[in-house]
């Protein structure tokens, strides 16, 4: 008989959204009720005939077994992903929900499980099969929206028990290398407190969980609500906890259905028992979706079970998926809710601090790596180079001495400038990276003083964001080199706005021309010979030629 599991119905909603009804996705399978007789839980399954299967009633109560693999089994550990961009996206915004006990949470600083049964144990799986060895202590997955905030299947919170704070939801439970789990602290550790958002009528399955604590250490990844959702073909990752074991990554699948209305996909992911509630993210790493039902997760080979394989992958069907934007709709539409994950494109929330640089947040003056969202920020300045389309955050600190200071930032299409203090002369600017259209950089010496570094964004398409800020002394020039020339210029007198200045370069030499854009540095008086050098090859051309 084949093993696996589906989701069921929700005994509560805190907020619920009211769609078009339409018609469920074919073969959805559902649990529509549970009843315990001896030791064995009977499930009664819908789809469009009934069946039973057993399994222990404190394993995975609640959890979708959305399981199958589509051709061959993409999923990898998250060391092992090539996209550096989705690997960030794994090892900061994902969380599994755990058994109660699974953890010992006695020294904050050394967080480990003490589960030990592996997932060829629990399956009794044949030899061979990926994983097997692998414990598997959870049962669903979910990815974290704001600093509070989490989103999975509703089918995963249906009942008191899954938010009383009994099962721990953990994030990084990931392999670092082969056979090394990543260490964990009490940081990455939290619980739910309510649900604030809740649906699962058999078409939309999602739900957005209240933790009981600001989450340290964790950003949520890019937001991509999408109305009319995705075109077919698309390429997806999902990022969960298959089966309930560390973390694995599944590219590889894509959108084979589409109900037109931003509801409801499928697409062809290796999804398992356990991925219930798992991101669904697009290839710049934005969240679009998220996992709830599927295939069945394996199936018999004589006295041991293997994994279900169809092959080839269907063009027609797939992993059942429920679309980010109705989360997120009825989230922010829930009273009382103040999230950076709800912008003014729908509800509005206060604005944040460091919004704009009067209210910027103070850095000391070193080397750092500074990671946050854009989210729920405001469009407060725009830079000489771009910016302007979409919100900015600013950032602000003293150096004591000459310093090179340079910035290199990525995770979505960013904006980054310097300036001297709030209001001051623009130092420095950068669009894109060169043969790129994401991340930005820019390298400047600058002298002593106070300095404003502002994040902006192409456009509205933000989210999770780092910035590498790296600070250094800079090399005194010799005293017979001439005047030198700083951002911020120690006279006094600031470069005019706009203006790009290199230390180092003659003070004498004209200003770049209005709207220079991002040069790294102003003409230099050797930079002249260039077009008298031009001449002199025309001049010797032309020469040539009335010889001949």
């Amino acid at each position: 008989m084949p093993i696996g599991s589906r989701s069921h119905f929700p005994s509560h909603f805190a907020a619920v959204l009211v769609t078009p009804r339409v018609a469920p996705p074919a073969n959805r399978v559902t649990y529509l009720a549970m009843y315990k007789r001896g030791d064995f839980v009977v499930l009664m399954l819908a789809v469009s005939i009934f069946g039973a299967a057993a399994c222990d009633p404190d394993a995975n109560p609640g959890a979708t077994g959305a399981a199958v693999v589509y051709g061959t089994d993409d999923r990898l550990e998250v060391y092992e992903h090539p996209s550096a961009v989705l690997r960030a996206v794994a090892e900061s915004a994902v969380a599994i929900n755990v058994n109660a006990g699974a953890l010992d949470e006695s020294n904050p600083s050394r967080v480990v499980f003490t589960y030990s049964q592996t997932l060829g144990e629990a399956k009794d799986l044949c030899a061979g099969q990926a994983f097997a060895d692998q414990i598997e202590p959870g049962i669903c997955s979910g990815t974290l929206i704001d600093d509070r905030h989490l989103l999975t299947a509703a089918h995963c919170v249906d009942t008191a028990r899954d938010c009383d704070g009994s099962r721990p939801w953990v994030f990084g439970f990931r392999y670092t290398s082969a056979g090394v789990l990543a260490s964990l602290t009490a940081d990455d550790v939290y619980r739910c407190v309510s649900v604030r958002a809740s649906l699962n009528d058999g078409v939309a399955d999602f739900a957005v969980i209240e933790l009981d604590r600001p989450v340290v250490g964790h950003t949520p990844p890019m937001l991509r609500p999408l109305p009319g959702g995705l075109p077919l073909g698309t390429p997806l990752t999902l990022i969960g906890h298959p089966n309930g074991i560390p973390m694995k990554m599944a590219s590889g699948g894509e959108v084979t259905v589409n109900n037109g209305e931003g509801i409801w996909l499928k697409a062809t992911l290796d999804a398992f028992h356990g991925n219930s509630g798992s991101g669904v993210f697009d290839d710049t790493g934005a969240l679009v979706a998220l996992l709830d039902g599927g295939e069945t997760d394996f199936v018999a080979s004589g006295p041991c079970n293997i994994v279900n394989v169809i092959s080839p992958a269907p063009t027609d069907d797939g992993e059942s998926l429920t679309y980010l934007a109705p989360a997120i709709d009825a989230f922010c539409a829930t009273p009382g809710v103040v999230s950076s994950a709800c912008t003014c494109d729908g509800p509005c929330v206060p604005i944040p601090p460091a919004d704009s640089c009067d209210t910027a947040r103070m850095l000391p003056g070193r080397s750092q790596t500074i990671t946050g969202s854009l989210l729920g920020f405001s469009d407060a300045s725009r830079g000489s180079c771009g910016g302007g389309g979409g919100p900015d955050r600013v950032w602000v600190f003293d150096l004591t001495e000459r310093s090179v200071v340079s910035a290199e930032s990525s995770g979505f299409d960013t904006v980054l400038y310097l300036h001297a203090d709030c209001g001051g002369a623009e130092l420095a600017c950068n669009d894109d990276i060169t043969d790129t259209n994401r991340g930005s950089l820019f390298e400047v010496t600058v002298p002593a003083g106070r300095y404003a570094l502002t994040l902006d964004s192409y456009n509205r398409d933000v989210g999770g964001f780092s910035v590498d800020l790296r600070i250094s002394p800079a090399v005194t020039p010799p005293a017979d080199a001439g005047t030198s020339t700083d951002a911020g210029v120690d006279s006094g007198s600031a470069p005019p706005d706009g203006a790009v200045v290199d230390a180092g370069s003659d003070a004498s030499a004209p200003p770049p021309p209005d709207g220079g854009g991002c040069s790294a540095s102003a003409l230099s008086p050797r930079d002249a010979t260039a077009p008298a050098l031009a001449v002199l090859f025309l001049v010797g051309l032309g020469l040539a030629r009335r010889r001949s």
